[in-house]
């Protein structure tokens, strides 16, 4: 029932895939102009060094091969050059790197993360009332509240990442280097990227609709949002999976029909996707009704059986 609420949600509220790309298309073409500068240094040296023609090399020969397991080990030999050579001129790049690295990681996280909840105002309007909102008034008037869960989600959500790529990459060079291991490379770097998504998107799946629900604090609203998860734990993560694994085969099938071209819109589509995942498991978990078109009404199965007793005490 939850996946499906969530695909009819998604459905209903698809004009929010257009806002959504266009506030990517603007803060990505931010966060290129300010690195730009950056990382002209750090590019020149890895030009001299050779590092960019083994990058073009290990794309042109999987394209002529298709040879995955192949990719995957000179993937992992082209990073460990990669930092070879960085280490070998931090002593004139640190800056830059510096730099590079606040802009990418830093001022890209906060700033591609105002649309999420904005498009989740939008969502709940629409969800409690069957209420059309402006996407673009939803960011005015959420600003102040939004830049403080910005804020707080670089403290939080941004170390969780950073330690999801780093276990990512750790799992793919032992499962590549390792004799035996590397014919089950592909289909375990899928499933563990899957399953540790998913528990990252559960656990924090409550947080941005508890504080517009509830119009709480940006703390208040992380406590509420947790306690909401664990009501619905294992349906939630269940789910999310389901809901990921969709998406991943969603992007891929659009991809390859339309040589790449469907990823404008497939990638503004799955972030909404996970938006309505984290409205849809919060609205199950507090037992609120909520709309999924402009016809139909959820009731969640608790509130069904408060409504059922409260009928049976007039009858009494």
């Amino acid at each position: 029932m939850m996946y499906k609420n969530i695909f009819k949600l998604v459905l209903s509220n698809f004009h929010l895939v257009w806002k959504i790309l266009a506030y990517m298309v603007l803060t990505t073409l931010c966060v290129i102009g300010l690195a730009y500068a950056c990382s002209l240094p750090i590019l020149k040296v890895l030009i001299e060094q050779g590092f960019s023609t083994q990058f073009k090399d290990l794309f042109i020969n999987f394209s002529r091969s298709f040879n995955i397991y192949e990719f995957l080990y000179n993937s992992v030999i082209l990073v460990e050059n990669f930092f070879e050579i960085i280490s070998a001129n931090i002593s004139e790049l640190w800056l830059y790197i510096a730099l590079f690295l606040f802009i990418i990681i830093i001022v890209r996280s906060f700033l591609s993360g105002f649309y999420k909840f904005a498009s989740i105002n939008v969502v709940y309007y629409y969800m409690g009332s069957n209420i059309k909102y402006g996407f673009s008034h939803s960011l005015v008037a959420c600003f102040k509240t939004n830049l403080k869960y910005q804020l707080c989600a670089l403290l939080t959500i941004l170390p969780i990442n950073a330690l999801f790529i780093v276990a990512m990459y750790y799992l793919i060079k032992w499962l590549v280097l390792s004799e035996g291991l590397l014919l089950l490379a592909p289909i375990s770097i899928i499933l563990v990227a899957i399953l540790l998504y998913s528990l990252k998107i559960t656990f924090f799946s409550g947080w941005i609709p508890a504080i517009v629900v509830f119009d709480c604090g940006v703390w208040e609203g992380l406590k509420r949002g947790v306690k909401a998860v664990f009501r619905r734990f294992y349906r939630s993560f269940s789910t999310a999976v389901l809901t990921i694994f969709t998406i991943i085969i969603l992007n891929v099938v659009a991809a390859a029909c339309t040589f790449g071209a469907s990823i404008i819109v497939t990638l503004p589509l799955s972030a909404l996707i996970i938006l309505i995942y984290n409205m849809v498991m919060f609205y199950l978990s507090q037992g609120m009704r909520f709309y999924v078109d402009s016809e139909q009404v959820v009731t969640p199965k608790r509130l069904e059986e408060t409504d059922g007793l409260g009928g049976l005490k007039y009858i009494i």
